[in-house]
């Protein structure tokens, strides 16, 4: 917030890996075009990663998109290690409605 302006928020959640425990998820981070390039983004990230900590985290997880350079090389400069490159993670999602057909396919078979 600058002088009661929302300018840049960060959502995470916690999840936990099977080989390292417990870790923090930043689902998002945004700061408005007219405030980036400040350190909001930078101190966003660490609030995030500090309540990681905080709570024993091993690891914080997040994507970027692919055509975000300016994003990826900030992240690779501050630590952060694009996986999809080191260890061949693919990021897959599934749609609300290929959730639903998913959860029907067999059910009326014998399973």
């Amino acid at each position: 917030e600058i002088d009661s302006k929302l300018v840049g928020f960060s959502l995470y959640f916690y999840a936990y890996s099977t080989w390292e425990g417990r870790a923090v998820y930043m689902e998002d981070i945004y700061v408005q075009p007219d405030y980036r390039g400040k350190g909001i983004g930078t101190k966003l990230w660490k609030s995030v990663v500090g309540a990681g900590l905080a709570q024993g985290c091993t690891r914080c997880n997040f994507q970027v998109l692919n055509w975000n350079a300016p994003s990826i090389d900030y992240y690779k400069r501050q630590g952060a290690t694009d996986i999809s490159e080191s260890e061949g993670w693919l990021a897959f999602r599934m749609t609300h409605d290929a959730m639903k057909a998913f959860v029907k396919k067999g059910e009326s078979a014998s399973q």
